[in-house]
């Protein structure tokens, strides 16, 4: 059996960061949500690490409360109004969106373990067992009254409701001019660059998780990307990657490789909607892309494992380097 779970980052940030000789600029680094996450703040005056230090602590108090939740039972978790408004937010995407997504499933992750030091394959038994404890996604409003035996995994959607949290956070302060604060498969790109300037940000290659599939130019937005190539293991010559299908069981049965999916920062709750999305328009794979592609609240960027790259980003610009090519 072998476990592989990538170093890089799948939205990468690093070519955005540019203040002008008026401006004040900070940067952090911490290691949050299991990954190593990056913030940097630009603002009209000497507040900038006011700034920094206020998003950087909602960002470990979300790490915090949200990492490797399906270790706990649901009405074992604090009523603290986090979960509460993340069960909120996520019932109401489950409700436009389908139930392809239900964070019920924390006894099924657990039982993988594929983004542990141990992960392995069920028996079939132990995956009816687990698929049993799971509800519908018509979800009650406090953790404490699912029923007995569930266990709740956030993963589908922590960093994006995160990113809604430190929007918030950073809207607080009129001195903020922009920011990018990135957890690795999601990114928030925040406010306006000077002169105008677009954000610009790369998507790192499906296939080596090394080299960029290509590089994204837009304005203010969220940023979500899901793949099988961040976490996956290895077992008997076959790969099992860490997004589980909840209405088999097993991990997904995809024929793409990854999905961006980009949100305007203006959109109440983006964050969330631009996690949430990246994962299920993987889990559904090509044969549903038309539809994503068509939505005007959104952008997509998909790369399917023959190579192909469909999008509706005007803005992206694919790697000539990369494999793949416009489908």
């Amino acid at each position: 059996m072998k476990l592989r779970i990538m170093p890089g980052v799948l939205i990468s940030a690093v070519l955005l960061t540019s203040c002008s000789v008026s401006r004040n600029i900070s940067r952090g680094q911490s290691f949050s949500f299991d990954t190593l996450t990056s913030v940097t703040v630009c603002s009209k005056n000497s507040s900038s690490k006011d700034i920094l230090d206020a998003v950087q602590d909602c960002l470990s108090e979300m790490s915090d409360n949200f990492s490797l939740c399906y270790d706990t039972d649901a009405d074992a978790l604090p009523e603290n109004g986090l979960y509460t408004d993340c069960i909120a937010d996520t019932k109401a995407l489950d409700r436009l969106y389908g139930d392809k997504i239900n964070i019920t499933c924390g006894a099924l992750t657990g039982l993988w373990g594929i983004s542990t030091d141990s992960p392995r394959v069920p028996v079939q038994e132990e995956i009816t067992e687990a698929l049993a404890l799971m509800t519908d996604t018509d979800y009650p409003e406090n953790t404490s009254d699912f029923p007995e035996g569930v266990k709740l995994d956030f993963g589908a959607v922590a960093k994006g409701y995160a990113l809604d949290r430190i929007y918030e956070a950073l809207a607080a302060s009129e001195d903020t001019d922009y920011a990018v604060v990135s957890l690795s498969s999601s990114t928030l790109l925040y406010g306006q660059k000077p002169g105008g300037e677009k954000f610009h940000t790369a998507v790192t290659d499906p296939d080596t998780g090394t080299g960029y599939l290509g590089i994204i130019e837009t304005e203010a937005a969220f940023i979500s990307t899901s793949g099988g190539s961040e976490r996956f293991f290895e077992a008997d010559g076959q790969k099992y990657c860490h997004i589980l299908d909840t209405k088999t069981g097993y991990p997904a049965e995809t024929d793409l490789a990854s999905v961006t999916v980009i949100v305007p920062a203006d959109t109440p709750g983006g964050g969330i909607k631009s996690d949430f999305l990246s994962t299920l328009i993987y889990i559904e794979g090509s044969g549903e892309l038309e539809k994503w592609l068509a939505c005007e609240d959104i952008r997509i960027i998909a790369a399917d494992a023959n190579g192909a790259v469909y999008t509706s980003c005007g803005g992206f610009t694919l790697d000539e380097s990369s494999k793949y090519k416009y489908g």
